[in-house]
């Protein structure tokens, strides 16, 4: 069931476009805005750090958001980090070392991690996602249910690859 949610939400968002392969763009036009994914507000944006070692080689640059909606008493938040490499290859190592736990689907030539988890008896719902040169990870939380949880990670994923797409990128293949 929880796949099936997951598969869903994110084939429900991405979008393709013919272009000329890897994306050469800007970073910051790789992220949402919070309009575009039904949140409320942007808490942060700012430029990613460095990611850890396994994860480092041909790392270009990165993005980091968190966005929120909900009220004060039930708030929901969303963390969002795309990372650009030289290459479609660095970027699927990555990816497989990101979670190589987590389940794992095809939608729309995107390749995707998942995993639910309790954190502090939170229900949190995160998924990690490749396309080409594009890398990003996506971690919701909130008292939302699991299904809600992982369709706002499907949309923030989703309009990561279609803003690529839509900025150069070729379709996900």
């Amino acid at each position: 069931m929880k796949r099936l949610c997951a598969v869903a939400a994110v084939a429900g968002v991405f979008a393709a476009a013919a272009a000329a392969g890897d994306y050469n763009g800007q970073l910051r036009a790789l992220m949402p805005t919070p309009k575009e994914v039904g949140f409320t507000q942007l808490i942060e944006f700012r430029h990613a750090k460095k990611p850890a070692a396994n994860l480092a080689h041909g790392f270009k640059g990165g993005v980091a958001a968190i966005y929120a909606k909900g009220t004060a008493k039930s708030p929901v938040e969303a963390a969002a980090t795309v990372y650009l490499y030289a290459t479609d290859a660095e970027a699927k190592t990555a990816w497989q070392r990101a979670c190589p736990s987590c389940s794992h689907v095809l939608v729309k030539g995107v390749q995707m991690r998942y995993e639910e988890r309790k954190v502090n008896g939170a229900v949190t719902f995160r998924s990690v996602t490749f396309c080409r040169n594009v890398w990003a990870a996506v971690i919701a939380a909130g008292p939302e249910a699991t299904t809600k949880l992982a369709n706002d990670v499907g949309v923030i994923s989703g309009a990561v690859y279609r803003r690529a797409t839509h900025f150069g990128m070729s379709a996900c293949k």
